[in-house]
C-alpha cells in the first residue's frame, strides 16, 4: 500500500489589503517554537524535579517572487503601518488547515541572486496556530 505525502502547500492572506490565494510563494517556513526550562530546587540529590513550558511562538518566513504593478500584497506597506492579518496554510489540496491568526510582518528584506533574479524574504509573526478541525 502506498503513501500519500504532502505534494502543495497553499497559503491565503486575509487582512486590510484583501482576501487572496498567495500565488507569487517560492517557499516558506513556519515555525512553533515554546520555550522550555528544568525547575531546579535545592533538593538533597541536586537534580532539577520537572520542565517548565513557556508561551508558544509562531513564526513563518515567505520567499515572493516580487511584482511591480499591483502586488498580491505588499509587504513593505503591511510591515509599515503595522497590519494585522491572518494566514491559513492548506497542506495539500484538501489536507490539514492551519491558521496563523494575529499577524504582523516583522521584516521585508529585498534578495538578489547571481542570474539576477529579484526576491523578498517576509518575516511573519503570529500569535498562535490552530489546526481547523478536519
Amino acid at each position: 500500500m502506498s503513501r500519500s505525502v504532502q505534494d502543495i502547500l497553499v497559503v491565503d492572506y486575509n487582512g486590510p489589503q484583501g482576501n487572496k490565494e498567495l500565488s507569487t510563494v517560492e517557499s516558506s517556513t513556519l515555525n512553533r517554537a515554546k520555550s522550555r526550562s528544568r525547575v531546579s530546587t535545592m533538593n538533597r540529590v541536586r537534580r532539577a524535579i520537572a520542565f517548565q513550558s513557556g508561551v508558544e511562538e509562531v513564526e513563518v518566513t515567505l520567499t515572493v517572487v516580487p511584482e511591480l504593478v499591483d502586488p498580491e500584497v505588499n509587504w513593505v506597506q503591511a510591515w509599515k503601518n503595522d497590519e494585522e492579518f491572518l494566514l491559513t496554510v492548506e497542506k495539500g489540496i484538501g489536507g490539514v488547515r492551519e491558521q496563523i491568526v494575529d499577524c504582523i510582518v516583522a521584516s521585508v528584506n529585498d534578495t538578489t541572486n547571481e542570474a539576477g533574479e529579484a526576491r523578498q524574504e517576509v518575516s511573519i509573526m503570529g500569535l498562535s496556530a490552530i489546526e481547523e478541525p478536519g
